[in-house]
């Protein structure tokens, strides 16, 4: 992404940002149905996985503010599909799916995200089989205060993304196949995986194991591609979902990331101050502060090898007119960034058409062992001072913690539950907390999705 451009006018960009979540509301009904996935920010890598496992590391060590990969606060919000039993049992029929959905972020850290996505799918619930794609496009806007630290301007710019997915089954076994393609002026990521899973015990318990590849390139505005750094990373999943009687439904899954390449930003530098220094630069401490005791600015450099551990588990329970789910996410990776997430909906049925949810999340998590709030010189009597090998100053590699709470619908439109059209929306606000970052001690964010979905 880019940290320069041209000067503007700054009425005119407040009222752009105002604009954004207006164009998310009134934009989603205008465009052509397709069945796309909530989205939380940014960026979500797309990574093969069981049906309605969401992504386990969609938490640690990433920046909203830089808009790559996995977002830092929330994971990809829950598919909730209003279907019936005369739905479900309609026979070998062909069932096409199509869907749109707009979401908009937008947070006290000037970083404003819209995401319209399109997508579709055919399936035979009988034979067992589905084809689908998606097509993507997340516009970034984006004056943070890491921006204006360095004297960058704001900057604006486009990621687009396809995907596609086919299931099949294999008597007592399915397989799930996945693909993604991702493209920005200083991003490409291509990737792929797979997952099968197993019917035993009369389908009470469903084992499951996949795994996925990844293959990025990762490099600067303006820069030729071939001497963009490379990132590969290889996924592996295995886990079991338990029929624990007609109400209940448990799952446990681990999930093991090995990534292996460029894991910097390159586009962060950190201010370095003199030894004894950065005592005097507190956390939440202001530009001016920062400006007044920086000698000069280092590039972030971290590890080239990141190991990635998830432990997940869920409960769903069906009373007469609501269903609970809650998942529990404890994460550690070589890095020693250890964190937990809480993750809590309650979908009500009001009516026969509706569907209602609340949504709390809580998330935690400490930092890496090369987290610096600022570079301090490490004092050398023989020679210059020097700095730490490893360093980063990504305050989503620091110690912070966020609290969401959201409400979402969903609702039938019509009569006919052969054919239902069916519109959502959702919203959810954030607030952050960091605790050993300069410039910002806390982020306030806002996350709506409005999107309309149509079977025939």
């Amino acid at each position: 992404m880019q940290l320069t451009s041209a000067s503007r006018d700054q009425p005119r960009y407040a009222r752009f940002r105002f604009r954004l979540a207006v164009i998310a509301i009134v934009a989603a009904p205008c465009l052509a149905p397709s069945a796309a996935s909530g989205r939380r920010a940014a960026r979500a890598d797309a990574e093969a996985a069981p049906q309605d496992q969401s992504d386990p590391f969609a938490d640690e060590g990433e920046s909203r503010s830089e808009a790559k990969t996995e977002t830092e606060e929330d994971a990809e919000p829950p598919k909730v599909e209003v279907r019936t039993r005369a739905e479900v049992s309609r026979g070998g029929n062909l069932s096409v799916r199509a869907s749109t959905e707009v979401s908009a972020y937008s947070d006290t850290d000037a970083v404003h995200v819209l995401s319209p996505t399109v997508a579709g799918s055919v399936s035979d619930e009988v034979a067992g089989w589905s084809v689908g794609g998606s097509y993507l496009v997340d516009a970034v806007s984006a004056a943070s205060v890491d921006i204006v630290s360095t004297a960058s301007a704001h900057w604006v710019e486009r990621r687009q993304v396809g995907a596609g997915s086919a299931s099949f089954k294999l008597g007592p076994s399915a397989v799930a196949l996945s693909g993604n393609y991702s493209r920005e002026p200083d991003y490409l990521s291509i990737g792929g995986g797979g997952v099968i899973s197993f019917e035993l015990a009369e389908k009470n318990v469903m084992p499951f194991v996949g795994g996925s590849y990844g293959h990025d390139l990762v490099g600067r505005t303006g820069d030729p591609m071939d001497i963009w750094p490379e990132l590969n990373k290889v996924s592996l999943k295995a886990g079991v979902t338990f029929v624990v009687n007609r109400s209940t439904i448990a799952s446990l899954s681990f999930d093991e990331i090995m990534e292996r390449g460029y894991l910097a930003k390159p586009y962060r530098y950190l201010p370095v101050v003199a030894p004894g220094a950065g005592s005097q630069i507190p956390p939440g401490a202001s530009v001016d502060l920062v400006k007044s005791l920086n000698v000069y600015s280092v590039a972030e450099n971290v590890p080239t090898e990141r190991n990635r551990s998830a432990l997940s588990g869920r409960l769903a329970y069906r009373s007469a007119h609501a269903t609970f789910r809650g998942d529990q996410r404890l994460y550690h990776d070589s890095w020693e960034l250890l964190a937990s997430t809480t993750d809590i909906h309650e979908f009500i049925d009001v009516g026969s058409r509706m569907l209602v949810w609340p949504h709390l999340r809580a998330h935690v998590q400490n930092g890496v062992t090369f987290w610096r709030r600022v570079i301090e010189q490490l004092p050398n009597t023989a020679g210059p001072a020097g700095i730490p090998t490893y360093r980063a100053g990504d305050r989503e590699l620091g110690p912070l913690y966020t609290l969401t709470a959201g409400m979402g619908t969903k609702i039938r439109l019509n009569s006919d539950i052969r054919s239902p059209w069916t519109l959502s929306f959702q919203v959810d606000g954030m607030y952050t907390r960091y605790l050993d970052a300069i410039y910002i001690s806390r982020r306030w964010a806002l996350f709506s999705a409005l999107g309309v979905e149509a079977a025939f």
